[in-house]
């Protein structure tokens, strides 16, 4: 009886050993190089805002992966940046342009939106300068983010009247598209495009009836709402506001709103048919 505890006893044992140590197998991972950025061209030329919609470089890179304990090479989940600066500023002050897919491998830009980043960085128009790009790729379990080796290209941007910052703006809700998820991939809010005239975000779209409010650079850190009134003489909105309602129609939305990050202030709605 002795003997058969025994042997019964080192059996489990043996069979709980080999199972952590499977587990351990399965759980040894490690992490690769960070991507390689390649670029179309180096030299964009002199961009003109009649041909806006011409590709006027394409950025590609290989893909990050990590490997696993039985040494398969798997794509792991990562959110792409790519990052300008004005040359040799060692991305001191960069423009990030968000890459909204994880299993994305090259970015366009066209004329308007790479004239668009270039003013961002305060180029010079009608003269041709240099700029540095990069990916950052920031991977899930990985604190620090990787950097690619620097490409430099040479671009002739134009003049054009931008948006005081960087941010994007849309409308959400069952008025629109409905709740968007929260992540720039999923975006299905309405853009409204900064007008320089008016010096606001506008938008002329059909609306449903239902509920709405404003979210900025497709994410919940920072949204608009407000108390529902006579939209057309127009309303004050807050950070984190309520819900605001509106019938079903076609109207004009212009949303005002003046600084940058979290820091939103003097936000005014006004949406007339």
């Amino acid at each position: 009886m002795k003997n058969w505890l025994t042997y019964a006893l080192a059996g489990l044992l043996i069979t709980s050993f080999a199972a952590c140590k499977k587990d351990e197998v399965r759980s040894a991972i490690q992490f690769g190089e960070a991507p390689v950025l390649t670029a179309s061209n180096t030299n964009a030329g002199v961009l003109l805002e009649n041909d806006s919609a011409r590709t006027a470089v394409t950025f590609s890179w290989t893909p990050y992966t990590y490997s696993v304990s039985e040494g398969n090479a798997v794509v792991s989940p990562v959110v792409y940046t790519l990052q300008l600066a004005k040359a040799g500023t060692s991305f001191a002050a960069p423009v990030d342009i968000a890459v909204s897919s994880s299993s994305a491998l090259s970015l366009a830009l066209n004329v308007y939106e790479l004239n668009r980043n270039l003013l961002l960085l305060q180029a010079p128009v009608r003269q041709s300068s240099s700029f540095d790009v990069r990916l950052k790729t920031v991977v899930a379990g990985n604190i620090t983010p990787l950097y690619s080796t620097t490409k430099t290209f040479t671009a002739t941007p134009y003049e054009k009247c931008l948006p005081p910052n960087s941010d994007t703006w849309a409308l959400v809700g069952p008025a629109g598209n409905g709740w968007p998820s929260g992540t720039p991939a999923t975006e299905n809010g309405i853009p409204l495009n900064w007008d320089c005239t008016l010096n606001a975000y506008t938008a002329r779209t059909t609306l449903k009836a239902g509920p709405f409010k404003f979210r900025k650079n497709k994410d919940w850190g920072v949204n608009l709402g407000g108390v529902t009134g006579n939209f057309a003489q127009g309303i004050p909105l807050t950070t984190n506001g309520p819900d605001m309602t509106i019938a079903a129609g076609t109207y004009t939305v212009k949303l005002v709103v003046a600084g940058s990050g979290t820091s939103v202030t003097g936000a005014t709605l006004t949406i007339t048919p």
